[in-house]
């Protein structure tokens, strides 16, 4: 029996190309997982800010004021009479919840609810201007806010009329006639 040494070495160089391009393919599959994963962040992110936005949008639109117009009543007192209405899509408001606030020169004039602010049915005002309990969104108002003597000698008051947990809404009164009557804005 004769036995065969063979000594010869074979060199194989075709599986080194085989290695090299599944390294390849494993290094894409991780950079397209970390890229997937950074795109669905910025997705959940976006979505995030879209969706506060629109809470934000839908509180501040849930009852706004609208001012339509308005006088000075009451002379002695510098009363002001605002003509509103609640912004289209408003629910009902009750009065307890409205702030009135004016900037008169340095001082600052806060009225809550009730207190200090009178608002009358525009269609029953002929018997002056008492407190309805809930404002409506079908139905006009006289707004009247009770004058302070901070606000007597001002040419122009800013007025922000805020809705507790709603919209707030901005109005500067030009005060240029003081005669009962006189426009304000």
């Amino acid at each position: 029996m004769k036995v065969n040494n063979n000594t010869e070495i074979k060199q194989d160089n075709y599986a080194a190309i085989g290695i090299g391009a599944m390294i390849v393919f494993i290094s894409l599959i991780l950079v397209a997982a970390v890229a997937s994963a950074v795109i669905i962040q910025t997705a959940e992110k976006l979505q995030q800010n879209a969706q506060k936005t629109g809470d934000d949008t839908a509180s501040e639109l849930r009852a706004k004021i609208n001012v339509l117009g308005g006088y000075l009543d009451d002379q002695g007192n510098d009363n002001y009479v605002l003509m509103v209405k609640l912004a289209a899509g408003s629910q009902d408001v009750p009065t307890t919840d409205i702030i009135v606030q004016m900037q008169c020169g340095t001082t600052a004039n806060i009225q809550l609810g009730n207190v200090g602010v009178a608002i009358e049915e525009m269609d029953t005002i002929a018997d002056g201007i008492t407190n309805v309990a809930t404002m409506t969104a079908d139905t006009g108002y006289a707004m009247q806010i009770a004058g302070a003597a901070a606000c007597n000698a001002e040419e122009s008051i800013p007025v922000f009329i805020h809705i507790k947990g709603a919209g707030s809404t901005y109005e500067v009164l030009q005060i240029d006639d003081r005669t009962d009557g006189a426009p304000i804005i």
